[in-house]
């Protein structure tokens, strides 16, 4: 596979399974991360940085989102991933 399969795009961090929140990708960026360590330390060197690159991949697309939902007017970013009605419970 070459190059990560994950983007940003209008405030939505996207994978090649779908939409991804952002505690989503968060999470999966930090498995990303563990398994290029692992990797790493196992001498599997092709394996460690097809993690490494999908976590780095991940965290720019999580920076990207979280740069537009601002630019977008959102106070609290992470509400952009919740359901219209859990916020109109907030308010």
């Amino acid at each position: 596979m070459n190059g990560a399969p994950f983007s940003h795009l209008g405030g939505a961090i996207l994978a090649d399974h779908g939409a991804l929140s952002l505690a989503e990708a968060r999470g999966l960026a930090m498995f990303y991360a563990r398994e290029a360590c692992f990797n790493a330390k196992a001498g599997a060197a092709a394996a460690a940085l097809t993690c490494a690159d999908r976590a780095v991949a991940l965290n720019a697309a999580v920076d990207a989102a979280l740069a537009w939902r601002r630019a977008a007017g959102w106070r609290n970013p992470e509400d952009a991933d919740l359901p219209p009605q859990a916020l109109d419970q907030r308010n």
